[in-house]
């Protein structure tokens, strides 16, 4: 067949056609979302005004159940949407994106992105319906030890602000930033000080890069439990070599004031090898022109480091920092198995203290609402950190 015999369909009837099935998904998905918002209001937030119709539908549940009669369509429709509201929700929010991006693109274009809808839909489901389902929670007083629970507004963010949980959540806050800040800096200045000191391509430094880097890929939980015999007061390996040199060692994690000091000894010793290693990778990718125009200009190492290699390294600088702030803030595994947040809460993380009001006080209310308020102050570090690195780092390299 001839190039020339070959007639696509007109634009306008595509159009046509576009235009058809977004107002169609438009349709669908606004009655959807609609229908997953009021059956919100009624099960998960159980809203005092909708409190008729979910007793009604837990009745003609429970009635279903103990005489075997099957519900009606409508019952079963109703009963169900209630359960899964916040996946209705987001049924209708698809629905409505695929209606904009239908409308607004070729229908070329918009077959490539029916290609990214199962990404999204998993995206939906596994991501954004927690973080949905756990802001309702935290307007809930869900209690693991009671069985029903109701819709009781701001009083978890009463009790977080204005109440007995302040006092946790300042210190809770302020062991995580200490904790974060010595992790950031050992990690970013042992890392760049190992990759300057094993830049050779030697046998012999590619086996000490190895071993370095190798603590990365053992297990925390593991690394811990290691940990804990070598910090173990008068018994362990490490007050053991101290008292070799005539130095009494502190009982590490026994002791409030050297607790988070032997966590930290955990943490080095696991991240600055793959500090070190991103370092490596960036310092190979720098231009070696760079440092011979500056000795031919007289420059020595140090200026080379100055106003060559730190520049150059911004970008790495600023992705490690981004990288190991997040991760060091939400601390858990080795805080749980080495001092489970104490002693007197001298290590008690924020992520450890969310643990214990779920599992150990069982008030999952106060977890949500305190969950939210950390990833409230993730966003934010991490909204700014990015503002001020597009005005001030160099990525030309």
């Amino acid at each position: 067949m001839k190039a020339a015999e070959i007639r696509p369909l007109p634009p306008v009837r595509i159009q046509k056609k576009q235009k058809t099935l977004s107002t169609v998904l438009f349709a669908a998905g606004a009655l959807i979302l609609l229908l997953g918002v009021f059956c919100f209001l009624i099960g998960d937030l159980q809203l005092p005004a909708f409190a008729s119709i979910n007793s009604r539908l837990k009745s003609v549940y429970a009635e279903y159940l103990s005489t075997g009669q099957p519900l009606s369509f409508g019952d079963t429709a109703a009963y169900y949407s209630v359960k899964f509201a916040v996946v209705v929700m987001l049924i209708g929010l698809l629905l409505l994106l695929n209606a904009y991006m239908l409308l607004g693109q070729h229908w070329e274009r918009y077959r490539d992105f029916t290609c990214v809808l199962p990404a999204l839909i998993a995206l939906a489901l596994f991501v954004y319906y927690p973080l949905l389902d756990l802001v309702r929670i935290s307007f809930t007083n869900w209690n693991l030890m009671k069985e029903e629970y109701k819709f009781v507004g701001i009083k978890n963010y009463k009790w977080l602000f204005a109440g007995s949980g302040w006092k946790y959540l300042k210190n809770t806050l302020w062991v995580t930033l200490r904790y974060t800040f010595w992790e950031v800096f050992f990690s970013l200045a042992g890392g760049l000080l190992l990759a300057l000191l094993f830049d050779r391509m030697t046998r012999y430094f590619n086996a000490l890069r190895a071993l370095v880097f190798m603590p990365k890929y053992i297990a925390t939980s593991t690394s811990a439990i290691i940990f804990v015999w070598m910090l173990n007061g008068p018994h362990g390996i490490v007050n053991w070599a101290l008292g070799l040199l005539g130095i009494v060692g502190p009982d590490w994690l026994a002791n409030s004031s050297t607790a988070l000091a032997g966590i930290l000894m955990l943490t080095f010793w696991r991240t600055v090898g793959y500090a070190m290693m991103i370092y490596l990778s960036a310092m190979k990718g720098i231009p070696q022109d760079y440092y011979e125009a500056a000795s031919i200009d007289g420059a020595d190492k140090m200026h080379c480091f100055r106003f060559i290699t730190l520049p150059m390294l911004a970008p790495t600088t600023l992705f490690l920092l981004v990288t190991t702030f997040i991760s060091s803030m939400k601390v858990f595994q080795s805080v749980d198995v080495m001092t489970s947040g104490g002693p007197y809460d001298a290590t008690m993380v924020m992520v450890q203290w969310v643990y214990n009001l779920s599992f150990k006080d069982f008030r999952v209310d106060r977890a949500a609402a305190a969950s939210l308020v950390f990833f409230l102050v993730l966003l934010a570090f991490t909204t700014l950190t990015m503002k001020y690195s597009n005005k001030n780092v160099n990525y030309d390299q």
